[in-house]
């Protein structure tokens, strides 16, 4: 910093460290909404408070310089100690007043925002819900960038989302999938199957369990929507993988898949900001995700999703590398 400089700004410290994730000043600037000459306006002011290059061209765009990438460092601390600030003061204020902003996938929303709503109610009458869509990657933007508190992802075996510096992952239950022919159909390897768009980690896995079974699986109908599978399953139309709670109550004419290599399932978990934690609404929050998702499980898998999420709430997971 240069003598009798002011203390560098925490906002823009917030923008280099988004840059760093982002791996560019475009790619941040899509993810904050922000247009990418604010966002360097932005850093040259930093730059010019810390008396230090931070930014250094970089093929087509710009890259952070030895000094940037230290400086976010520090930054990831400076940020998770305000946070913590904020978790102490809203500590000494209600627990069930105010709001919680949530992000999560298209399942979730439907299957279990409804339930987490009524288990709010009834646990934080004065907490208000606000719920935006967002895929596991975008959730993590929504997270980072402030528009959310926390987010609700999934994972599938084999294909865990990258690490994002800042944030914490707590698992909270293990949602059995299951892979479903319709009604006539015998044999997987010659039947059409319904599946999620080729650049999601579900089509990915689910394309490998396919693979692993010795064959390629005949993609005629895509979309992200699970709940569109099930319905060209139950029309006789093609085959699906389906989460356990998008499965539940399908008509006895339905069959399983045989001799596929398993286990077949997918990982819920909340992602946090770090220093969040202890902030009651957010527990609050947190509290009533993880009961709905336990009771929509229900059955034999019901305690192994509990038993998940009380060892990620006692062990949370930093995410500490981009």
């Amino acid at each position: 910093m240069n003598e009798g400089s002011a203390v560098l700004d925490v906002a823009k410290l917030s923008l280099l460290r988004e840059v760093a994730v982002h791996g560019g000043v475009t790619s941040a600037a899509r993810a904050l909404r922000m247009t990418p000459s604010n966002v360097s306006q932005q850093l040259r002011r930093l730059e010019r408070d810390a008396g230090v290059a931070l930014l250094e061209p970089r093929g087509r765009g710009v890259g952070l310089t030895p000094a940037a990438e230290r400086l976010v460092r520090r930054a990831e601390d400076v940020l998770a100690i305000l946070e913590e600030a904020e978790s102490d003061l809203a500590a000494e204020r209600s627990a069930g007043a105010g709001s919680v902003r949530l992000a999560g996938f298209h399942t979730f929303a439907a299957g279990l925002l409804g339930d987490v709503i009524a288990r709010l109610h009834a646990s934080a009458p004065g907490l208000e819900l606000e719920f935006v869509q967002a895929d596991p990657e975008e959730a993590f933007d929504e997270v980072l960038s402030r528009r959310a508190d926390l987010a609700v992802i999934d994972e599938y075996d084999g294909h865990p989302l990258a690490p994002v510096p800042g944030l914490v992952r707590i698992p909270i239950g293990t949602e059995p999938i299951r892979a479903l022919l319709p009604e006539g159909a015998s044999d997987p390897a010659t039947i059409d199957w319904a599946m999620e768009p080729a650049p999601s980690d579900a089509f990915r896995w689910a394309r490998g369990v396919c693979r692993a079974a010795g064959f390629e699986p005949r993609v005629r109908f895509v979309s992200p929507d699970p709940n569109v599978h099930r319905s060209l399953l139950e029309q006789g139309v093609a085959a699906a993988f389906l989460p356990a709670i998008v499965a539940d109550g399908l008509p006895s004419r339905i069959r399983e898949v045989v001799d596929l290599p398993g286990p077949l399932r997918r990982t819920h978990a909340l992602i946090l900001r770090r220093g969040t934690e202890r902030r009651p609404r957010i527990a609050a929050c947190r509290a009533a995700i993880t009961d709905a998702l336990a009771a929509a499980l229900g059955g034999p898998g019901s305690d192994a999703g509990a038993a998940d999420a009380q060892r990620g709430a006692a062990r949370i997971e930093a995410h500490d590398t981009v």
